[in-house]
């Protein structure tokens, strides 16, 4: 047997191996940036939906007012509903 075939051979599992590693740490990498990315949007959305909530009940406490002060009875239903 020779001894540099199987070091040859030896060689290129260790590189095939590196190549594997290497392409796992990119798909980890890319997978945290994506995780990141998510995380991100997901914060802007709450912070959408927060605004969203205040200004629901601003307008939920200006259609009490309306309703309030109106004689109406047509426009009280309208804004009751």
């Amino acid at each position: 047997m020779d001894p540099f075939s199987l070091s040859t051979g030896i060689v290129g599992l260790v590189a095939f191996a590196l190549k594997l590693v290497t392409g796992a740490l990119g798909m980890i990498d890319k997978t945290v940036a994506a995780y990141d990315e998510a995380a991100d949007e997901l914060k802007g959305l709450r912070q959408d939906l927060e605004q969203l909530q205040t200004q629901i009940i601003r307008i939920h406490g200006t259609l009490k007012v309306l309703v309030s002060n109106t004689k109406d009875r047509g426009f009280k239903k309208l804004l009751r509903e």
